[in-house]
């Protein structure tokens, strides 16, 4: 079989560095090459960030054995003699295996918590790599080594996020170019290579191997049920356009089966597909609004009943737009010193948040007690401030409100935040029983008169009925100065 020619290929032991160069690790085939780099591979899962020539003088000086390199550096470590660090390449790797580890399945979440390994010893720490090689070459045969390694590397050492990485690049069918392959069958894989007499840290990475495992599965089981579902789709509309059970949305204007849309209760139904109305749902709670009116433009004064919800609206939108309906009640309801639960929509009546800093949420279901001031959990008798600061993120929070504060304006009368889109400073509220009316350049309450338009009895010198940029550079230029 023609191979290509590597750009270099230096003697044994000349080039221990390969993986902090940037470039695709090259290595001679078989076992004897993969022991002559485990050493390089095992010191740089402990300290991926070491000077290149320090490791190489390492290498030389304890001929290349990590069982004594990587005892020798953590002594100087703890007698405050850090180890040189290699400066940060900015050039692009070659690999173009995908870097995303994460995964998402049906809301399933699993996040490699690297504080396993810390504090461990190094002969530990090995071991624990020593597994994780031997598993994943397991899991994925047809892949040489070097490529596993790269991969470990890239996700220091962490047996996790690798298989997936590498489950994604190479297990869905369409391998990555990148990787090599080897001319060999593939051969039954042994899913369960650790027992309970294997030592922690293989136990430790037969764990993570089973969790990747768990989550690829899942992945794969649900990329196969969206094919099945997209199938079924297909066919469904064909036997609705052959039996004439079709119709245009009156959103998006497709052609889209009957049994596959949904329609408002006006006096003439107007219908619409199911992925617009979700569309439309998704708009609603980014607005603030919860009344679910009939997308059509003719006029149309229906809504969408109960029963045609269930097919477009699920329980996380429900729970939003129930909050949303709520705050609206109580907010036409006028309730003096009312509060609300930041975290569910519980709300009672309340002495001024300078009597009482708190909110103890009563809502058997939550039951959490916060803080009325920054609407986070209680941190009293800390300040706001200082409560951030004791979890840093006080500087980045200040940040990001002033960003914020530069955009989003808030109703004077109900609270609501906007942003305008598009034309005139004379804001009104759209929330239910508010239609409150403020500036957006001062967020005064006012009326024309509060303009420098003459015409609408203004006078000259105050806010601006219109603005004298646009305003995407309106908003620009208040966010760069926030």
């Amino acid at each position: 079989m023609e191979q290509q020619a590597p750009e270099m290929v230096q003697p044994h032991g000349a080039n221990p560095l390969a993986l902090n160069q940037g470039e695709p690790m090259i290595m001679n085939q078989g076992a004897e090459a993969e022991d002559q780099d485990a050493w390089l591979l095992s010191v740089l899962t402990i300290f991926p960030d070491m000077c290149p020539r320090y490791l190489a003088d390492l290498g030389t000086r304890f001929d290349r054995n990590d069982q004594t390199i990587i005892p020798f550096v953590a002594e100087e470590q703890e007698a405050g003699k850090p180890y040189p660090t290699a400066k940060q390449t900015k050039r692009k790797r070659r690999d173009s295996i995908p870097s995303e580890t994460s995964h998402d399945d049906k809301k399933v979440r699993f996040d490699i918590d690297k504080d396993r390994l810390a504090g461990r010893d190094a002969i530990f720490l090995i071991d624990y790599r020593k597994a994780a090689r031997a598993l994943l070459s397991n899991a994925f045969p047809l892949l040489y080594m070097a490529d596993i390694d790269r991969r470990l590397k890239e996700n220091n050492g962490l047996l996790y996020p690798t298989y997936i990485a590498l489950e994604k690049a190479w297990g869905g069918g369409n391998p990555d170019p990148a990787l090599k392959s080897k001319s060999k069958a593939k051969t039954n894989i042994n899913h369960d290579m650790y027992t309970d007499s294997s030592s922690e840290a293989e136990k430790l990475a037969q764990a993570e191997y089973q969790e990747a495992r768990a989550v690829s599965q899942a992945r794969i089981n649900e990329a196969e049920s969206q094919s099945e579902r997209e199938r079924q789709e297909l066919e469904n509309l064909a036997q609705a356009t052959a039996s004439g059970a079709t119709t245009e949305c009156g959103c998006c204007f497709g052609e889209c089966a009957y049994n596959r849309m949904v329609h408002c209760d006006g006096d003439a139904m107007h219908w619409f597909c199911r992925d617009c109305a979700k569309q439309m749902v998704e708009h609603l709670i980014g607005q603030s609004k919860y009344e679910m009116a009939c997308m059509s433009t003719d006029g149309c004064v229906g809504r969408f009943s109960r029963d045609q919800q269930q097919w477009f609206v699920d329980a996380k939108a429900t729970v939003a737009l129930e909050r949303l309906e709520q705050a609206a009640a109580l907010r036409m309801a006028n309730i003096e010193n009312l509060a609300m639960c930041p975290f569910c929509p519980y709300a009672a009546e309340y002495p001024p948040v300078e009597v009482n800093k708190e909110f103890s949420c009563e809502n058997p279901d939550c039951g959490i007690v916060s803080c009325r001031l920054c609407s986070q959990e209680t941190h009293i008798p800390k300040t706001c401030d200082e409560a951030r600061a004791g979890d840093g993120t006080a500087a980045r929070h200040q940040i990001e409100e002033a960003m914020s504060s530069a955009l989003i304006r808030k109703c004077n009368k109900c609270g609501t935040p906007f942003i305008k889109e598009s034309g005139c400073n004379k804001m009104t509220c759209t929330a239910k029983g508010c239609k409150n009316v403020q500036c957006y350049i001062c967020s005064q309450s006012c009326d024309y008169s509060h303009f420098d338009d003459p015409s609408r009895g203004g006078t000259r010198g105050q806010c601006p009925l219109f603005d004298k940029t646009s305003l995407e550079q309106q908003h620009a230029n208040e966010v760069e100065a926030a």
